[in-house]
């Protein structure tokens, strides 16, 4: 009833029905929700993941330019992937150097690889890894020649 007036009986059915209706909207929130909060967290921890394997990667190319030198040493290799790695906070990457540099003028070339364990980098607990257990990023470049 609005004011005096009383409300169609179009309109007390219109109202009756929604009353009926919303225990059946918190039903379907109550299933919908939880798949909608994994969902948005596995877009972040991908998001993550690539934003990780991005630095990785960049990371290991500029080790490699600094192991081109002709004087470049393995350790002035590791320094500067671990340096370009900690912008985001990462310790946990093992590095790998081939050939191992000892700062003597050489041909070929020069691999950098680095390894990042996914449990050390994940935000979210790692339940579904699907045999990943490592973010890998390598770089090759050939040696400066002294020539």
């Amino acid at each position: 009833m609005i004011g005096n007036c009383p409300l169609p009986p179009a309109r007390r059915r219109r109202l009756a029905a929604a009353r009926c209706r919303s225990g059946a909207a918190v039903v379907e929130f109550a299933i919908i929700a939880p798949l909608m909060i994994l969902f948005t967290f596995g877009l972040i921890e991908i998001g993550r993941l690539s934003m990780v394997k991005d630095t990785a990667t960049h990371a290991t190319r500029e080790g490699a330019r600094v192991g081109v030198r002709a004087q470049a040493t393995t350790g002035d290799v590791v320094q500067r992937v671990q340096e370009e790695l900690a912008v985001l906070g990462i310790e946990s990457g093992a590095v790998t150097v081939t050939p191992a540099l000892d700062g003597q003028p050489g041909s070929g070339s020069v691999t950098v690889e680095v390894r990042i364990p996914i449990d050390s980098i994940s935000w979210v607990p790692n339940y579904f890894s699907f045999g990943v257990s490592d973010v890998v990023a390598e770089t090759t470049m050939r040696r400066e020649s002294t020539d």
